[in-house]
């Protein structure tokens, strides 16, 4: 009923709202400290068919004008905020349009007494618009960004990032904090949408993306204005891996351009003025990406640019620099300048809607990445290393291609292949996590969640926000697919008694080759009681599913270190193995991550009732891991039975058809789940 009041008073007040704009118009918002009415020009003092000019770059590095005329305010373009709109003169722009890259160039409008006061940055554009009409985002918005963060659960400060130190995330005040494997795999959903190789088969495959769509808009019948997108120049990557990866940028209005590579931001430079190129290097070394955009304004050690969001991640700690630009490419639906960064200069602290800001000085440190790549044909083994910016969204998709490069390196991996790595990661609070597996038949973006996720899980955790520190390891490439698929599990008898070797074999078909067999033991444990259990054998997908949903605690962490535990024990799962599940009764309880298997029912119960909402119960397993050299697909159950009497009966032999890792049944329901053969091989 409430929301009804509410519609109503709003109905009711509309009638007013001529009223009410011309009182809102008299008591404008206080200009922020950095405002200086000399220098710069207020919204509420335009009007339409002002003339003025602009600063960019447009070759190099020297700083052109070209000429504008205000055609209108557009007020409450944003929500409280209005928008210049302005069109551009001169052949030039005349030709090309609105500009990708010149996000920032600063807009200076005559005012009557004939003076050039800067009114805001050059920052809103129309994709296929037969004029070079723009938005610009006022410098009075732009100048109150904050400086410095203000609170330390947002993000690390520049000092904690130069010194790799962690930075606390506070806990919610009300309940407990909890965290699950689960929220990360929809996170990397959500964020990378072209990864389709997360835990559980989240995600989705969408590499045909092209690269030619509209730098601004979605090819939407009526495009609206909206903030230009920042080019990502990108080097040192195929145009296979920059197809692969390129829609995850573009989802974050970043678009990767191939171009050439800067130098090191460890070099000196001019400082930066209004109209040059704002470099922000997020990789450096035998690859580059580079986001390029304009500097609006520099007063003292402040700096700002763009007029919109890197990323609208707040607080932050990039290293900027100056840069040059190669070129502007005229593009029927979006121009784009090409562009690289020739020497840095301080440290971008703040990405939020209006813009970013930055303090020119010192250079945050970097994550350094390591890797060397042996191949099996005989080829020189070649060493990578790369330079990686500290962002909390941003990190994880640079080290994905960081990875992707040194796997491709001059060459695309090869469509059939076996991928062998061992990664190490530090994080900044002292944690190390090794991840050592094996891939077959798999792109450069299919092994990104192996460092993604981790990555992610470190630094979007509500106990604390965990950097990566530095990330190193080896790759060893090879042209045989090492991939096979499940065809059938054979286990002869169907009854057993307790402590009993129970044995079969598995009958695969490699990628290459003719079909196999392997050996399946697993000694059956001493106390199990008499009656039926599930016997799952099955790849390592399926397995994670399984406990997933049998054993949810060990997915789950109420503190950093648990965060840790769950990396951990899901590293140590490999592909190239076969899991022999025993699926045991529902007689465990798990407190936190401890658990207590086997207890008798009325301590469950006990526990169960003790009103401690930490507390779950879960069905308890036993599991016989054999390595296989092929990464394994596929899976098969059967139902045995556990009989204590001294004569046990030889049952008939029971064949399983090996099945695709499809839902299962939940492991309470012991029952055998007989499915078709999968044709399709191991990814």
């Amino acid at each position: 009923m409430k929301f009804v009041c509410v519609a109503a008073t709003l109905l009711l007040g509309s009638s007013l709202c001529g009223s009410a704009r011309a009182d809102a118009s008299a008591s404008m918002p206080p200009v922020p400290a950095l405002f200086d009415p000399a220098r710069h020009m207020r919204v509420s003092e335009v009007q339409p068919g002002m003339t003025g000019y602009g600063l960019t770059v447009f070759k190099g590095s020297k700083i052109e004008k070209f000429d504008v005329e205000v055609l209108s305010v557009l007020r409450d373009f944003n929500p409280q905020d209005d928008v210049v709109l302005i069109r551009c003169k001169g052949a030039y722009l005349e030709h090309v349009g609105s500009v990708a890259g010149m996000s920032g160039s600063p807009i200076y409008l005559h005012d009557a007494q004939g003076r050039d006061r800067m009114i805001g940055a050059f920052a809103y554009g129309w994709p296929l618009t037969k004029d070079p009409v723009a938005g610009v985002q006022p410098i009075e918005y732009m100048l109150a960004l904050p400086g410095t963060r203000t609170s330390p659960t947002t993000a690390p400060s520049t000092d904690d990032a130069r010194e790799g130190q962690a930075s606390a995330q506070v806990a919610p005040a009300a309940g407990r904090a909890t965290w699950s494997m689960k929220s990360t795999a929809l996170m990397m959903q959500s964020r990378y949408r072209a990864v389709h190789h997360l835990l559980a088969g989240l995600g989705r495959s969408d590499s045909s993306a092209a690269s030619n769509e509209s730098l601004i808009g979605d090819g939407e019948a009526l495009p609206r204005l909206r903030p230009l997108t920042t080019p990502l120049m990108a080097s040192g990557l195929s145009p296979r891996l920059m197809d692969e990866l390129g829609p995850q940028f573009k989802s974050m209005g970043l678009t990767m351009l191939q171009s050439g590579g800067g130098s090191s931001p460890q070099g000196n430079g001019l400082p930066l003025e209004p109209g040059a190129v704002l470099a922000v290097p997020l990789l450096i070394g035998d690859a580059d990406l580079t986001a390029i955009g304009t500097v609006t304004e520099v007063l003292g050690d402040r700096m700002f640019g763009f007029g919109h969001p890197f990323n609208n991640e707040g607080f932050i700690s990039l290293p900027m620099g100056g840069g040059d630009i190669q070129g502007i490419i005229a593009n029927l639906q979006t121009s784009f300048k090409l562009g690289s960064m020739s020497r840095s200069c301080g440290t971008l602290t703040t990405d939020m809607s209006v813009g970013v800001a930055g303090r020119v000085g010192a250079v945050p440190l970097m994550v350094p990445i390591d890797f060397h790549v042996s191949y099996a044909d005989g080829s020189p083994s070649r060493s990578f290393h790369f330079d990686s910016a500290l962002h909390p969204k941003l990190t994880p998709m640079i080290v994905g291609v960081a990875f992707g490069a040194a796997l491709s390196g001059q060459d695309d991996l090869p469509p059939y292949n076996t991928v062998d790595y061992n990664l190490v990661i530090d994080f900044a609070n002292g944690q190390t996590l090794r991840i050592e597996n094996r891939a077959a038949n798999a792109a450069a973006q299919d092994l990104f969640g192996e460092l993604g996720t981790p990555i992610v899980a470190a630094a979007d955790n509500p106990f604390q926000r965990v950097l990566v520190k530095r990330i190193s390891g080896t790759m060893r490439i090879s042209g045989m697919p090492r991939a096979a698929q499940l065809m059938d599990i054979t286990v002869p008898k169907e009854k057993y008694r307790p402590g009993e070797t129970l044995k079969g074999f598995a009958t695969y078909k490699p990628f290459w080759g003719d079909e196999g067999t392997l050996p399946i033991e697993m000694d059956l444990p001493r106390d199990l009681p008499k009656g039926t259990y599930r016997l799952i054998v099955s790849d390592a997908q399926r397995y994670v599913q399984d406990e997933q949903q049998s054993q949810p605690f060990r997915f789950t962490a109420e503190k950093v270190g648990d965060v840790f535990s769950v990396l951990r024990d899901l590293a140590e799962i490999r592909d190239n193995a076969l899991y022999v599940r025993l699926v045991r009764q529902p007689d465990g309880v798990a407190i936190g991550r401890t658990a207590l298997q086997r207890l008798p029912s009325s301590r469950r119960q006990i526990l169960l009732g003790a009103g401690r909402s930490a507390t779950t119960a879960f069905v308890s397993s036993t599991v016989k891991v054999i390595a296989t050299d092929d990464v394994m697909s596929g899976s098969a159950e059967f139902a045995i039975t556990i009989d204590t009497s001294p004569k046990v009966t030889l049952g008939a032999p029971r064949p399983g058809k090996a099945q695709n890792n499809e839902p299962q049944p939940k492991a309470e329901q012991p029952a055998p789940v007989p499915a078709a053969p999968a044709d399709t091989p191991a990814k």
